[in-house]
């Protein structure tokens, strides 16, 4: 395995480096920040130490992995990795996994366990106690069906996806807020007609709309009908044109997710496919305006940023450049909701046994290596999450304080010298007075 050419795979992302730091700045002091005033009934000078303990905006991964490591002391590393940065955990209610015996889904913790799809339960008792907020994917999928629901005529295929629907709203629509109703469906709509039935990404959202009304609907999309198009046919691209049908036809959604996984093997990312997909920096840029314009709160849900198998680490550093700069693009852009790193540690992808480098694990995706240590890409987020995209203040004040800072949750400690309280407020986009 060799390094990567930096300056072929970067090339773009450095010549246009001018643009996206403008783009960058002024998209996250408009769209990530607010102001803020504290008012003190009591008068006085105060003490006050401002400390910023939770992002409004979420950043995400997969808790695939949950009760699923080779030994306990990586299940230990790994719940400290994620909730070091993350807010949001997305839950498998993969149906081929979560039923794979018709009638039985593997809900509880003490479900029979299958690598990479831990129970419902337990993921949520994970987000729980830690104070994540979990998403459920994916609800109907043209991929990931079981074989008893294969064998089923269209009739029975709608009774079976109904049903599923009813089964997971009224056991957790009051604790998962999110849901990605239909996945997948614009970029690999014909596997979808012929192992479901016509319409069924239709069929979904529909249904989504009448089991989850309270829950947040979310279409969401992959690579094919998104990036690898974007370059040669712009706004034309199948995902734009879907939402556009979709909105005409009134097919109900409430946000938008578009994947990012760099599925490229190493002897092709110097390519011009790769480049032309996933590496245009200009390209990026465009693709982001045109979905703003919607105005739909947006994901970036399922992301792989490859550093390949054997731990080079000039391809690391690579991995980290570009997650970096792709996070600060996304966390700029005015409609975007939400960040999903897919797979944390490498070596537990899909579509290979555990610890391999088959299927995704060649793309040595994660933030953190097999052995459960950090890579530059792991830094790299927990410097912008928990350090730069934070706000953190001490002041003497009297009266009243003024700021501005990045929504969330703060922690707000005053002290008049005699005593010292300590409150938890919130600051929204709608912007904050509050009365200590």
């Amino acid at each position: 395995m060799e390094a990567l050419n930096r300056e072929i795979v970067l090339k773009s992302f450095l010549e246009n480096k001018e643009r996206i730091d403008r783009y960058v700045s002024e998209g996250i002091e408009k769209y990530r920040k607010g102001d803020f005033t504290l008012k003190f009934a009591d008068g006085g000078k105060k003490k006050v130490k401002i400390t910023h303990k939770k992002h409004s905006f979420l950043f995400g991964s997969t808790a695939f992995m949950l009760d699923s490591f080779e030994v306990p002391e990586k299940e230990t590393e790994y719940k400290k990795l994620f909730t070091n940065l993350f807010n949001q955990a997305v839950v498998p209610l993969y149906w081929s996994d979560l039923e794979p015996e018709e009638g039985k889904p593997r809900f509880a913790k003490d479900s029979v366990n299958i690598y990479r799809r831990p129970p419902v339960d337990t993921v949520l008792e994970f987000c729980e106690e830690y104070g994540i907020q979990p998403k459920g994917h994916c609800m109907l999928w043209n991929s990931f069906l079981p074989k008893w629901f294969l064998e089923k005529d269209e009739e029975s295929k709608k009774a079976a996806i109904e049903r599923r629907f009813k089964e997971i709203s009224e056991r957790y629509a009051d604790k998962i807020p999110s849901f990605d109703i239909v996945n997948e469906s614009a970029a690999n709509y014909f596997r979808g007609k012929r192992n479901i039935f016509p319409n069924y990404d239709r069929y979904g959202m529909k249904l989504g709309a009448k089991y989850f009304p309270n829950n947040i609907k979310i279409l969401n999309e992959t690579n094919g009908a998104i990036w690898r198009n974007f370059f040669n046919q712009s706004e034309y691209v199948p995902f734009n044109m879907q939402l556009r049908e979709f909105i005409r036809e009134g097919i109900p959604f409430d946000e938008i997710g578009l994947q990012y996984h760099i599925f490229i093997p190493n002897d092709q990312i110097e390519g011009t496919d790769a480049f032309n997909s996933f590496l245009r920096a200009d390209v990026m840029l465009d693709a982001m305006e045109l979905f703003n314009s919607y105005g739909y709160p947006m994901h970036i849900s399922e992301i792989t940023i490859p550093s390949y198998a054997g731990k080079i680490p000039e391809n690391e550093e690579i991995q980290a450049y570009l997650t970096e700069t792709l996070y600060k693009i996304w966390f700029a852009t005015e409609h975007m909701k939400s960040i999903v790193w897919w797979n944390l540690c490498d070596g537990y992808a899909a579509y290979a046994p555990l610890g391999s480098e088959e299927g995704e694990n060649q793309y040595a995706g994660g933030l953190c290596r097999f052995d459960m240590s950090p890579k530059p890409a792991y830094l790299a987020l927990d410097r912008l999450i928990n350090h730069e995209w934070r706000t953190n203040l001490a002041c003497d004040c009297e009266g009243e304080f003024s700021f501005r800072g990045f929504f969330g949750e703060y922690e707000i400690e005053v002290s008049d010298g005699v005593s010292t309280e300590t409150h938890t407020v919130s600051l929204t986009e709608s912007g904050a007075a509050c009365i200590l």
